[in-house]
């Protein structure tokens, strides 16, 4: 009859050597595990810049990636995730965004892994609404000097006058009008355009302004200063005015000062109906683009006598 060996007597002989054996072979099976190339879906961190002065109203799906590698790269992977970055553009004036994720934008760091996919890839983020506002364009600092014997036929004009704000009803809420930014220029002579950027600094971050230029004119001709003697002073039907005639100074483009006359202007003086006698300040009317300055402001205005 065979006898069976005692198992706890199996177990305790030799027992060093039989579990160097067991640590041995756990270990082998580690290191030939940590080699063997799998799979895993693992956890991506989305980072989305918006533009400025905008914020996403939905929140960002979960995302993963399906990497290859060895558990042991893997495992380095879940301690440090990988990430996304993404930008949207600045002009973005819709409250929708298509967004497309693809495994060459995932960014790893020490870790010896081959991406296979990102889930999902596709995604629709929504923000905040914007809108549209017309604002008026002001004139600030600017300073345009005619060359010597030049002036300005015409005001200063900025075109376009108005432009357009985008931004939310938050960013737009106070904005009344824009300015330009400072222009000095002198030695003007003709017409001249000039272009001059808008002051956007103060209208807030995330705020933006179609056009940033506008366009500054001006009209310089040469000038004539011209003295017209003799220039009578018209008053009501039934009043007088000492003196009865005023000489006027003309300024303006010499191609229309040289042909002015005394008939060319008129001086008014508008009394007041409820006294007999007093000093009126006179009124000269001279064609656009002309000046005219009468030698004296005012005259003494009388009613005639009536008998």
């Amino acid at each position: 009859m065979v006898k069976i060996p005692d198992l706890r007597v199996l177990i305790v002989t030799n027992w060093p050597i039989k579990l160097t054996a067991l640590v041995l072979a756990t270990v082998l099976w580690a290191v030939v595990a940590a080699q063997e190339r799998t799979t895993e879906l693992v956890r991506v961190t989305l980072n989305v810049q918006t533009p400025e002065g905008r914020m996403l109203t939905s929140q960002l799906p979960e995302v993963q990636a399906r990497y290859s590698g060895t558990l042991g790269e893997l495992a380095k992977l879940l301690r440090n995730p990988p990430t996304i970055e993404k930008v949207m553009p600045d002009t973005l004036s819709g409250s929708s965004y298509f967004l497309t994720l693809s495994t060459t934008e995932l960014q790893t760091q020490g870790a010896d892994v081959v991406p296979e996919g990102v889930y999902p890839d596709t995604m629709t983020l929504f923000l905040d609404d914007v809108r549209e506002e017309q604002i008026p364009v002001m004139l600030s600092r600017v300073s345009i000097t005619p060359d010597t014997g030049y002036d300005f036929v015409d005001e200063i004009t900025v075109t376009p006058s108005y432009v357009t704000a985008i931004g939310t009803d938050a960013q737009l809420r106070n904005i009344r009008s824009i300015t330009t930014l400072p222009l000095d220029t002198s030695g003007i002579r003709g017409r001249v355009e000039i272009p001059v950027p808008l002051d956007t600094t103060r209208l807030g971050v995330g705020v933006r302004i179609d056009p940033v230029v506008v366009q500054v004119s001006a009209n310089a001709v040469q000038v004539q200063r011209q003295y017209l003697s003799g220039v009578t002073v018209v008053v009501p039907r039934g009043w007088e005015s000492e003196p009865a005639a005023v000489s006027v100074t003309v300024t303006g483009p010499t191609a229309r000062i040289v042909s002015f006359t005394r008939d060319s202007v008129t001086v008014r003086a508008i009394p007041d109906e409820t006294t007999d006698e007093a000093y009126v300040r006179l009124i000269v009317d001279a064609p656009p683009g002309v000046s005219a300055t009468a030698s004296s402001d005012s005259v003494l205005v009388k009613r005639r006598n009536r008998g």
